[in-house]
């Protein structure tokens, strides 16, 4: 049985007329190869085809042929194809660069599996690119995997920042680092069974988090990395919320927001927490908030006090802009700010009346203004 595939396999390759010049006489000729493989009991998904991947510097038409062949075998037949993908590069100088395109190519027509060199970096960032891109790879976790262990690049990153994570510390900090959302409200729970919600917030879940924007800032920390430690925070957070005492939420009323850019909000969620369990009215306008919606609230709601949160530098101008906007438009109104790159000189710098270098920090300067 084995010898008469390998020889119906090698008809598709080595017919006395030759290679089929188009896709559609390759299909036929893996069709026929299906049929008498189907005599054995044999059905086309236990096969593997190879639809003959030809050099491009002989016929420019090689590699589209050969694509459109695997999308042919796929959807028609349901079987799987392989290819020599270094063939299409024969005959031309630095081959890895077209074959490595060809092989993203290939991937994204369906190839299955692939005669390939593993060890050349140029396949190796073409798959893992590719598997990110195709939604194949959990928040990218096998290509920041491999891109941090690439050492040849064009502009290396700093790496004073966060930890890699796999260096990342053990303990609820670990679990927020590596993004393990389950393991950080389990350690969490745990933790709090001995201890006080606040130094919960304070001494874990706060100090990862700026480790982490840090990282991010740095380059040694990436935005799937930084939104997984973002919900890993949160679920660690909701276990601490729910031993918060409440006091209602009858007293003034608070505006916060996340400044426009920024798409964190685990450090405002948590000042809202608070200020809601000391009995403010909060009015959270979200995260990414323009500097205009931010005045827009303020201004139809009358409130006094506006808290700004940011994670990144980047965003830091908007949070300028915005307290510029309140101070023309609103002049009553008055700013907190707070976040992991906010420091005292900066709340300074932009117009701030406080920096809230923690999220009990606002609310002690909210029940001085309010209350």
């Amino acid at each position: 049985m084995a010898r008469s595939l390998a020889a119906s396999t090698s008809e598709f390759a080595h017919r006395q007329t030759g290679i089929p010049a188009t896709a559609e006489g390759r299909l036929a000729v893996a069709s026929r190869i299906a049929q008498r493989a189907a005599q054995y009991g044999i059905g086309a998904h236990d096969l593997i085809f190879d639809p003959l991947a030809l050099t491009i510097s002989a016929d420019a038409s090689a590699a589209r042929v050969a694509l459109e062949t695997i999308r042919l075998i796929r959807a028609r037949l349901g079987a799987p194809c392989s290819l020599g993908i270094s063939n299409i590069s024969f005959g031309l100088p630095n081959r890895d660069f077209v074959t490595s395109a060809f092989f993203t190519m290939a991937l994204s027509a369906g190839l299955a599996a692939a005669i390939m060199n593993p060890f050349s970096l140029e396949m190796q960032k073409a798959y893992r690119s590719y598997m990110a891109l195709a939604g194949l790879d959990e928040s990218c976790r096998d290509y920041i995997a491999f891109a941090q262990g690439v050492e040849a690049r064009s502009a290396p990153a700093a790496q004073t920042g966060a930890p890699r994570r796999s260096d990342a510390p053990d303990g609820l900090e670990g679990a927020i680092a590596k993004g393990l959302a389950a393991d950080a409200a389990r350690i969490a729970a745990a933790l709090l069974e001995t201890g006080d919600p606040l130094s919960l917030i304070n001494e874990h879940i706060v100090p990862a988090l700026d480790i982490m924007g840090r990282g991010f800032e740095e380059k040694t920390v990436f935005l799937p990395q930084l939104l997984m430690s973002a919900e890993a925070a949160k679920a660690a957070f909701e276990e601490a919320r729910k031993k918060l005492p409440s006091a209602g939420g009858a007293g003034p009323a608070v505006i916060l927001a996340t400044v426009k850019g920024d798409i964190h909000d685990i450090g405002k969620n948590i000042v809202k927490a608070l200020m809601e369990n000391y009995g403010f009215q909060v009015v959270d306008l979200g995260r990414d908030v323009p500097p205009e919606a931010v005045l827009e609230a303020a201004v139809r709601r009358n409130v006094l006090l506006v808290g700004l949160s940011a994670l990144m530098t980047t965003t830091v101008p908007a949070m300028a802009e915005t307290i510029r906007l309140l101070r023309e438009n609103k002049p009553d109104v008055r700013v907190v700010v707070g976040g992991a790159v906010l420091t005292q000189k900066y709340a300074d710098m932009i117009g701030a009346d406080h920096y809230a270098k923690n999220a009990m920090d606002t609310v002690r300067f909210a029940e001085k203004l309010l209350k």
